[in-house]
């Protein structure tokens, strides 16, 4: 009885040992919390074990990723980012024998990296200024200071501005990115923010600024994204979030070239597109689930539905963000453009 009581205490230390530990660097606050205990809930499952970074901003996730410095097995960053590092094979293949691509839209599975959620960029504005319902549908109503006059205000790092300029002026939504790949298309653009710039009341710098603006009643209407304009209204902000013509956009996770176990961050990956995870990260963060089932199985009810970039009835109104335009040089110039539009 000693002697099998021993060989239990020996097998005990092996047991732990079995276990991996993966390192995730994110961006902290809620959204790393929703990750970890939504999209990773089944780390214990697979013997896994998070553990946590702070990944900082892009220039820093950049550094790391050139540097090739140890420590990280997966990080999180936006679509446009994640493309910029596979251009310059700073992170490694996705392996899709592992993870099912078949669970999200076939845009979202790229050879390295992969979306695990979404956000949207678009219209909001104050009920009180034009009454629920009544107030711009279109980027070109947003454009219209005489038929919608009031105190604007947008995003003041370019993203998303070039795009909205050029829905205003009437380009067709699905031929914003061809136009954009043009430098008439481009100078079309500028030439219709020229228009809307003497109306920004405010070119908001974080999404903290944004729902501040709208709270506090400085500004009427606001490119602003969804997950803010859901927090002013849980907030009881009395406004209007517009999905038409908004532009949506997806957050990846990235595997380093250098991550200690890639195998066991296939598989975590694989779990975090599992309906279930995804429907707790949507809770958590107010992203979009990228597994549609989400919606099929009914595992979020109608009210934070509303709220979701993928759900039914928001994501056809839409228009996808190209990661691969924002990893251009043809982009980066463009932006630089922009900054010095906004210096004028």
């Amino acid at each position: 009885r000693l002697l099998a009581t021993a060989g239990v205490a020996l097998l005990l230390p092996m047991a732990a040992m079995a276990q991996t530990t993966l390192t995730f660097a994110g961006f902290g606050g809620t959204l790393q919390e929703a990750v970890v205990q939504g999209l990773f809930a089944d780390a214990q499952k697979l013997n896994i074990k998070i553990r946590e970074e702070r990944s900082g901003a892009w220039p820093g996730i950049k550094a790391h990723l050139v540097a090739n410095a140890p420590g990280w097995d997966m990080t999180e960053i936006g679509f446009a980012r994640a493309e910029m590092a596979a251009q310059a094979n700073q992170i490694m293949a996705i392996d899709y024998t592992v993870v099912d691509k078949s669970k999200l839209p076939a845009n979202l599975a790229q050879p390295k990296y992969i979306g695990v959620g979404t956000f949207s960029y678009g219209i909001a504005y104050q009920n009180k200024k034009y009454g629920a319902g009544k107030g711009p549908q279109t980027w070109a109503e947003f454009w219209d200071v005489q038929k919608f006059p009031g105190r604007r205000s947008m995003l003041g790092n370019g993203t998303y501005a070039l795009e909205a300029a050029l829905a205003a002026d009437g380009v067709p939504m699905a031929d914003i990115y061809k136009t954009l790949r043009t430098p008439a298309g481009v100078d079309r653009a500028f030439a219709k923010l020229e228009q809307i710039k003497p109306h920004i009341a405010v070119w908001w710098q974080s999404g903290g600024q944004a729902v501040q603006l709208m709270r506090d009643g400085e500004v009427d209407l606001i490119m602003i994204p969804n997950g803010r304009a859901m927090a002013l209204a849980d907030d009881g902000a009395d406004i209007t979030f517009i999905w038409n013509q908004a532009f949506v956009d997806t957050e990846a996770i990235i595997v380093p070239n250098n991550a200690s176990n890639p195998k066991a961050v296939m598989q975590l990956i694989n779990t975090a597109l599992d309906p279930k995870n995804q429907a707790a990260f949507a809770k958590g963060a107010g992203f979009g689930p990228v597994n549609l089932k989400v919606f099929e199985q009914k595992l979020l009810d109608e009210k934070l539905m509303a709220w979701l970039p993928t759900a039914p009835q928001n994501i056809n109104k839409q228009l996808w963000a190209d990661q691969k335009w924002y990893a251009s040089a043809e982009s980066e110039a463009a932006m630089q453009r922009f900054m010095k539009y906004l210096q004028k």
